[in-house]
C-alpha cells in the first residue's frame, strides 16, 4: 500500500464511510429544498452535487487527498452557511425562502452534518500525520540534542 492510502490505518475505512454518509445526507438535504423557479435553488443543487465525488472517494478509499478536499469544502460550507444564517432579512431567509420559512431545522441540520464531516476529517488527517511520523515519513519538529 502507498503512504497516501489512509485505509491502511485501523478504523480509517469506517471513518471514511461515516463521512461519506454525512456528505450524501447533506446533498440530499439540499435537494429537498429545491425550487425549480429559483436560480439560487438550482445553484444550491449544483453545489450539493460537488460533494458526491468526495463522498465516493471517502467510501471506497479514504486517501489523505480526499480528506483534505473534504475538509476544505466543509470549511467553505460552514463559512457560507453561517453567513446566510447570520443575515436575518436577506441571506438567512433567502436560503430557505423556497419554502417560505426562516432558517430552521434544515439549515441547522445541514450545519450539523458539515460539522460532523469536518470533525471526521480532522481526526483522519491527524491520525494519518501521526502514522506517517511513526513510519519516518515526516521530519521531526524537534531539534537534535
Amino acid at each position: 500500500m502507498t503512504t497516501a492510502d489512509g485505509a491502511a490505518r485501523p478504523g480509517a475505512r469506517a471513518l471514511g464511510r461515516a463521512a461519506a454518509g454525512l456528505a450524501v445526507a447533506g446533498s440530499l438535504l439540499h435537494l429537498l429544498l429545491l425550487d425549480a423557479t429559483s436560480l439560487a435553488s438550482l445553484a444550491m443543487a449544483a453545489t450539493a452535487a460537488v460533494c458526491l465525488p468526495c463522498a465516493w472517494q471517502l467510501w471506497r478509499r479514504p486517501t489523505r487527498s480526499a480528506w483534505r478536499t473534504t475538509v476544505l469544502a466543509d470549511v467553505t460550507m460552514l463559512l457560507l452557511h453561517a453567513q446566510l444564517l447570520g443575515e436575518p432579512a436577506a441571506g438567512g431567509a433567502a436560503h430557505a425562502a423556497h419554502h417560505g420559512a426562516a432558517p430552521g431545522a434544515p439549515a441547522w441540520t445541514g450545519l450539523a452534518l458539515v460539522a460532523g464531516s469536518l470533525a471526521a476529517g480532522a481526526v483522519a488527517l491527524a491520525g494519518d500525520r501521526r502514522a506517517r511520523h511513526r513510519r519516518g515519513l515526516l521530519p521531526s519538529v524537534h531539534a537534535p540534542a
